[in-house]
């Protein structure tokens, strides 16, 4: 079997550093506003979305829709996922059913990416925590110890984990 490089999208600043280039994308949201990925991962519900965001959403038309939230099931790509009902502080778990998750949605994005598509290597662009809108501080400090303990958990996996971007997450 042959490398699948895979590119997760988020939506922040170093989004502006991702070319298309061939390989498979999974973006988060209303990642349609910017790019046209082949997947998306949405883990909010839908009244956390503005008008304009949601209806992105809405009209997207990836392979496939990825959410536990039964919000979403009335869309012809939706497939249902499941989460752990915990965070990954200590370990992040691949080897479960239900799917390990942060605080933020591209980190759910990322384990798709591997347990579901394939993924032999990650490429992630998107996710700088910096100045984020909905996060403070402590928050993104979780998100990057999720994100640290998901690359050891890649790895051990035989699947490399590349962050793009000066984002806190940049030196895991």
């Amino acid at each position: 079997m042959g490398q699948i490089i895979i590119d997760v999208l988020g939506l922040g600043p170093s989004l502006d550093l991702y070319k298309k280039n061939g390989n498979i994308s999974i973006g988060v949201n209303d990642i349609w506003s910017r790019v046209q990925t082949d997947y998306i991962v949405c883990v909010d519900l839908p009244d956390k979305f503005t008008p304009e965001r949601l209806k992105v959403i809405q009209e997207s038309n990836p392979i496939k829709f990825y959410s536990h939230l039964d919000e979403y099931k009335e869309r012809p790509d939706f497939e249902k996922i499941e989460l752990l009902p915990y965070y990954p502080n200590q370990v992040c778990q691949l080897n479960t059913k239900q799917l390990p998750k942060s605080l933020c949605s591209p980190f759910v994005a990322c384990v798709i990416a591997f347990k579901f598509l394939g993924a032999t290597e990650i490429h992630l662009y998107g996710v700088d925590l910096i100045n984020h809108p909905h996060l403070d501080k402590k928050q993104c400090e979780k998100i990057k110890v999720h994100f640290r303990n998901l690359k050891i958990a890649l790895r051990q996996k035989h699947c490399e984990f590349v962050i793009f971007g000066d984002g806190i997450l940049r030196n895991l």
